[in-house]
């Protein structure tokens, strides 16, 4: 029942209200856990506008728009969306050797 009668509305809620974290965004230590963030281009949920506030009050955090792809890059074009996500891999996996 994830998508049954209500789960939606309460997830709209918790992301609006509860789960809003906007005023402690600049409280991430991205030196302790970086903070990388692949947003679609036409992600109209999680917009590039929105990711681009969020990365500009997050010091070292790394943002890309990934073109062409949506709120589900994973499911809509899984080889685009490889294409975006293994250098973020890659990169993660170096800075822990």
């Amino acid at each position: 029942m994830q998508g049954g009668p209500g789960v939606f509305t309460g997830d709209l809620h918790f992301y609006q209200v509860e789960g809003d974290v906007r005023a402690r965004l600049g409280e991430i230590d991205t030196s302790v856990c970086p903070l990388y963030l692949l947003t679609g281009e036409y992600d109209y949920s999680a917009s590039p506008r929105d990711s681009q506030a969020v990365a500009d009050r997050v010091r070292g955090a790394k943002l890309t728009i990934m073109q062409g792809l949506g709120h589900f890059p994973m499911s809509e074009h899984p080889e685009a969306f490889l294409g975006y996500l293994r250098p973020v891999l890659q990169e993660i996996a170096g800075a822990r050797t």
